[in-house]
């Protein structure tokens, strides 16, 4: 056979590939959930991250995120009392990355909510305000770990520990 004779069916293979990834019945591509990961400690010398207490790295399948899509709350026990604090982010100059400088009283115990659409970061924070721990809870749907969605009662628990540091 000839290689004349190949272009016409491999060019064909590719047609029927594309036509498959383009219409979503016939494909088996999945679109994945917005996710978050958090970075600390931060870069004391990049001047659009400086005196921030941690970095969102905000994920989407397409396209870019903005920092109306970021959200959060400072959730905090100071002196007894249940206080909420919502958070202000800032951008850094670099796609997907938005700064959080801290917002929040330095006494009491404290933890921060951060939801990227219906992705949630739950941070911990020790008692000199550093990040003590980050978790982005999942639970298992059609295969996959998914960001699943955090209730007022877990972020309450998780509180009342860190709480007891």
């Amino acid at each position: 056979m000839t290689r004349r004779g190949l272009v016409p069916t491999t060019l064909l293979a590719l047609i029927v590939g594309t036509a498959a990834f383009a219409n979503p019945a016939a494909s088996t591509l999945v679109k994945w959930p917005p996710w978050l990961s958090i970075e600390s400690p931060v870069n004391p010398f990049d001047p659009t991250t400086r005196g921030a207490i941690l970095l969102a790295h905000a994920t989407f399948r397409e396209g870019q995120a903005q920092l109306s899509d970021l959200g959060g709350t400072a959730e905090g026990i100071v002196n007894g009392a249940r206080r909420s604090i919502t958070l202000r982010f800032d951008t850094t100059g670099r796609p997907n990355v938005f700064a959080l400088r801290r917002q929040w009283p330095a006494d009491g115990a404290w933890l921060l909510r951060i939801t990227l659409r219906q992705t949630t970061a739950v941070v911990t924070l020790d008692r000199s305000g550093g990040v003590a721990s980050v978790r982005v809870p999942t639970e298992l749907a059609s295969g996959s770990q998914i960001p699943r969605a955090v209730s007022t009662k877990e972020i309450d628990s998780t509180l009342a520990e860190v709480a007891k540091r």
